[in-house]
Parts: structure tokens; sequence; C-alpha cells
């Protein structure tokens, strides 16, 4: 899958479209080392902003009426902190402090797949569909709690292709409960773009 390349990247620009409830909307996401990501989404003028420096993460959602910069919250701050280890979460688990299981092999629709169960010190868990003959991850059943509750969904990753190297999706579709609630489009992806750190910080009004 090119493990060893994404060890080498230091920073990336995805541009893509997320569908949900019939709306179509552009995005862009930002990352850099160590566990930096900046998320713009942008509908009908209004664009949505996220970013975390590693420790601290802000929320500006004109689609809610917040136009100005909100501190992300507890369970927030975990969900994003998960998303920006751009080495993926397996990789280095037990010095991340994960506890992590082989459950054995299972048959997804044809292909047969590791599963793999990775818990994290809070309690979230995450289990991962690995496709066994070429390693690459085809499902991912998170749960995760939000307001004290757990929340659960499956994720499902598609139309793969190297990039410098590198497998990397061209869709993710999100269900919860078997009903589709997301679909992310990856349309472009670049490697080691300059990006200032001043983009991961608290963003400006």
């Amino acid at each position: 899958i090119g493990q060893d390349n994404q060890l080498k990247v230091n920073s990336q620009k995805v541009t893509g479209k997320l569908i949900q409830s019939g709306l179509e909307i552009p995005f862009v996401q930002y990352a850099k080392r160590p566990g930096k990501v900046r998320l713009e989404a942008t509908l009908q003028g209004l664009t949505l902003i996220q970013t975390y420096n590693g420790t601290e993460g802000w929320v500006i959602n004109p689609f809610a009426g917040v136009t100005a910069p909100q501190p992300m919250n507890e369970d927030q701050l975990r969900s994003i902190k998960y998303q920006a280890d751009s080495d993926g979460m397996l990789w280095n688990w037990k010095e991340k402090g994960y506890q992590v299981t082989l459950e054995g092999q299972e048959d997804m629709e044809g292909t047969s797949c590791y599963k793999i169960k990775l818990e994290t010190e809070p309690g979230d868990v995450f289990t991962f569909y690995i496709d066994a003959d070429s390693y690459i991850l085809l499902r991912q059943n998170t749960k995760i709690k939000v307001m004290g509750n757990e929340s659960e969904n499956d994720t499902y990753f598609s139309n793969y292709s190297m990039v410098e190297g590198i497998a990397m999706p061209g869709k993710a579709e999100t269900k919860m409960q078997g009903q589709l609630v997301m679909t992310l489009i990856f349309d472009k992806m670049e490697l080691n773009p300059e990006l200032e750190d001043s983009m991961f910080e608290k963003p400006a009004i």
C-alpha cells in the first residue's frame, strides 16, 4: 500500500466533494505533520472551517449560525486527533497507546479480509477490514463516544489509485444502521505542498 512512501509525506492537500442529503459540497483538506489538519467546505457562498494544530481545535460553522471561531469540545478534539494521524492508526499502534487484536478473517462481498480491532484509552473502538491479498483498507467500523453516548458508523473505501507510490481511495461512503449518510469523493491529492503552520491555528474572522 506504499506505507514507506506515506512516512515520507510531510504535508498533503486533498480536494473533493462531500455529498449529503442531496447536496454536493466542495471541500479542501490540508494536513501537515505532526498531526495538523484544516478543512474548508463551501456551499452557497458560506464556508465551514475546522482547524487543529495538534493540541487545540476551532470551528467556524456559518451553516449553524456560528460565524466566529469556537473551540472544539472534548469529543470533537478526540475525533479530529484520530483523523490527523496521517500514517493511519494501526501504524506503530503500541507507541500510540492503543490495544490491537487480530479478530481473524472475514468475507466481505467475496473478498477475504483481515479483521483488526483497535481500542483507544478513552474507550473508542475501530474495526478495520483489510483485503487479505492487497492489504488495502476496504471498510472501517467506528464506535465512538459522543456526549457520553456511543455513536456507530461504517465507512467503505473504494476506487483506489496509486498516488506517488501510495494507495489512496477515491471514494468513501459512510453508513449508519445500513443507511448511506455521506459520500466523500476525493478528486485530487497533492503531496508535500508548502503549508504554513499558521493555517492550522485559530482562524481569523
